[in-house]
């Protein structure tokens, strides 16, 4: 699996961001918003797009929210086409990680975005051997 998260895997362009809030489907925790696209037929990587305003903290704290985001991101095996954008709000500061993360997963998993496929670079039994 990949260590990078790199500019490939991002949404960067605000047409992206706002394609995302008009047309994907909206799955809302109490940390997050999360807007799901899927193109059909595109063999581009999942790409992630994050949003935090002023609202949600310092900028220390926004980006620390963001870099939980990416890393959960990146290790979960999700589907070719897929763009996620995650809206956070303010109420993300009283999350720990552990909690974020199992929160992220979960809302990935109701989107139906996660493939059963080992991901780029993952064998087979090393895919096996995560499974309960």
């Amino acid at each position: 699996m990949p260590e990078s998260f790199g500019r490939d895997r991002r949404l960067t362009r605000r047409m992206e961001f706002l394609r995302a809030y008009a047309n994907g489907k909206v799955f809302a925790t109490p940390w997050f918003v999360c807007y799901v696209v899927e193109s059909a037929g595109c063999q581009l990587p999942a790409r992630l797009g994050l949003t935090a305003s002023r609202k949600v903290g310092k900028a220390c704290q926004r980006n620390r929210y963001k870099r939980w985001a990416r890393e959960v991101f990146r290790r979960q095996r999700i589907r070719q086409g897929v763009e996620v954008v995650l809206r956070f709000r303010p109420a993300v500061a009283d999350a720990g990680f552990k909690a974020f993360q199992k929160a992220l997963q979960g809302t990935l998993e109701r989107a139906g975005v996660l493939s059963d496929k080992p991901a780029e670079g993952e064998s087979q039994s090393e895919n096996l051997r995560r499974r309960p």
